[in-house]
């Protein structure tokens, strides 16, 4: 039996080249149609799976200090203090989940901003009221102005989503901006689109409460153009001219609640929960004034993996937790204390 001499190195090369160009062109194709169909791929990327909303703890409670959601001034306390009110996001990673799968950056944004729009039923389901989620930071314009570009472009698409998706004349949603939009760098169509959507949700709110009807379940603010530090400086040059033309005549009576009155936030309760993902441990200028009793959850998960199944462990993990505010005495536990004191 005659044997066949082995193939020349050239031949191998030859061979080992076509392979590696085979796999790019496999690559740039699925760039191209993960950039061309963002709705497809998304779809694709992210399987719809039916959300349950997690039953939680079962304490309830008929009342709760003031002093925790002071910055709202308002009377609608949630009934289950195993429910946070509040829960922000830092929502991180977008980037590095694109890297790790040989994408575009744009590619994770792409995800991250489909994962923004699912995340949101999950939490009308689990009874969140209000949501905060940190879109663009003033920081982040020291990014790549490409970059900067493709993140303004998809948050105009996002916003015609979350309006088709949530409609701002009939939902159950309300839209909030929080941010200088002002800024010239920003895009005229975005700002015209974010606008568009906290317009058409005040005029809801407006109208629903002439009628004497509070229908709104979840409030979203977005922060754009946010920082929290901008924000406080802001407060606080708007505080000194309200001194200097007579509306706060004492500085004695400028108190927590008086200067949150003047920040962006107004009328938005502090957040219980602010939840950061891709593992990172920072606030990143975040809601500085705001979080001071904030229960702070670091997620493992890139943004565009933060599932159902992940903000559940996220919502477990708040359920274990005993909040003070100072006191020895956890908040559940002052409550109890006051309605068997009612009871005697």
């Amino acid at each position: 039996m005659v044997k066949k001499p082995p193939g020349n190195r050239d031949e191998n090369s030859k061979e080992i080249v076509a392979v590696v160009l085979s796999r790019k062109l496999s690559v740039l194709l699925a760039v191209f149609l993960l950039c061309s169909f963002a709705s497809i791929s998304g779809a694709l990327l992210i399987p719809s799976v039916p959300h349950q909303a997690r039953k939680l703890s079962p304490k309830r409670v008929t009342s709760i200090g003031r002093n925790h959601y002071s910055s709202s001034g308002s009377d609608n306390f949630p009934p289950d203090l195993k429910i946070p009110r509040h829960v922000a996001f830092i929502c991180d990673g977008n980037a590095r989940w694109a890297k790790k799968r040989c994408l575009p950056t744009a590619a994770g944004h792409i995800i991250g901003a489909d994962r923004f729009i699912e995340l949101i039923e999950y939490l009308q389901a689990d009874g969140i009221q209000y949501c905060t989620f940190f879109g663009f930071s003033t920081e982040n314009w020291k990014r790549s102005e490409d970059e900067i570009q493709s993140i303004f472009d998809l948050m105009e698409q996002t916003a015609t989503k979350l309006s088709n998706r949530f409609p701002p004349e009939t939902s159950e949603v309300e839209i909030r901006l929080l941010g200088d939009l002002d800024d010239s760098r920003i895009p005229e169509g975005l700002r015209e689109a974010l606008r568009r959507l906290q317009d058409a949700s005040e005029k809801r709110r407006l109208t629903m409460l002439q009628s004497g009807v509070s229908s709104t379940r979840l409030t979203i603010n977005l922060a754009i153009n946010y920082g929290g530090r901008q924000d406080i400086l802001r407060a606080t040059k708007l505080l000194a001219m309200a001194v200097k033309d007579g509306t706060v005549e004492n500085p004695d009576d400028i108190t927590e609640e008086v200067f949150s009155s003047f920040l962006g936030t107004a009328g938005t309760p502090d957040p219980d929960m602010i939840i950061r993902t891709s593992g990172e441990s920072r606030l990143s200028n975040f809601l500085l004034w705001n979080c001071a009793y904030s229960e702070i959850y670091i997620s493992p998960a890139l943004w565009p993996d933060f599932d159902r199944n992940c903000w559940e462990a996220a919502l477990a993990w708040y359920q274990e937790r005993q909040r003070r505010f100072g006191s020895r005495e956890s908040l559940e536990e002052r409550v109890e204390f006051n309605a068997m004191k009612k009871k005697q």
